[in-house]
């Protein structure tokens, strides 16, 4: 049950701040500076600081190192993408979910890892080995998206964690929202494991 409570959780990459449903959406990506009971204290990739409340509802989740090798044919994956020529996409971050996350918030949509980006959440139905590159035909909803790999793809996986993953120097992506006073609440935190940055 605590698994399938986490994997609701993560539904809230594509409707992050659902709790705070009159509150600014935000996912929020940095490196962890102080750490309470209550609270994060995070740095983002320009240097702003935030702090944001933590919930007790708010969710954990342990992202780790993955690789190319782990996706094959009928994957179900998270995808953040760049634009790329001839209507495909580039992958620049790739999460590889588990069998119980099957069909999570399936679709393509815009996402704000980079400008342009977009979120791909589908089912791998084709792997198209080339020289310099892999080339994914995902699935999703009767629809399909082509899907460039190349060696700047970053690749991870997770499982639930523990708050006390959260302690200062850890890699992080906030899923929540700012209410009308400016304060941020945090609904899930993506945490990598051991440095390593949540592809999101």
């Amino acid at each position: 049950m605590k698994f399938i409570s986490t994997l609701i959780a993560v539904a809230t990459l594509a409707t992050a701040g659902a709790g705070y449903a009159a509150d600014r959406q935000l996912h929020l990506r940095g490196e962890v500076t102080a750490a309470g009971a209550n609270e994060l204290t995070i740095v983002d990739r320009k240097g702003v600081k935030t702090t944001v409340q933590l919930p007790e509802k708010a969710q954990v989740l342990d992202v780790s190192r993955s690789s190319q090798a782990a996706i094959q044919e009928n994957s179900f994956l998270g995808i953040a993408a760049a634009p790329a020529p001839d209507g495909k996409i580039r992958a620049t971050g790739v999460m590889i979910f588990p069998e119980a996350a099957r069909g999570m918030n399936e679709g393509h949509y815009p996402w704000d890892n980079i400008e342009q980006g977009t979120m791909t959440n589908a089912t791998v139905a084709k792997v198209i080995k080339k020289s310099s590159s892999t080339e994914l035909e995902m699935r999703f909803g009767g629809r399909s998206q082509q899907v460039m790999l190349d060696k700047a793809t970053i690749y991870g996986q997770f499982v639930p964690g523990e708050r006390k993953l959260l302690v200062a120097g850890a890699k992080v992506m906030v899923i929540g929202a700012e209410d009308a006073d400016g304060k941020v609440h945090a609904n899930a935190v993506l945490v990598g494991r051991d440095g390593f940055i949540p592809p999101l």
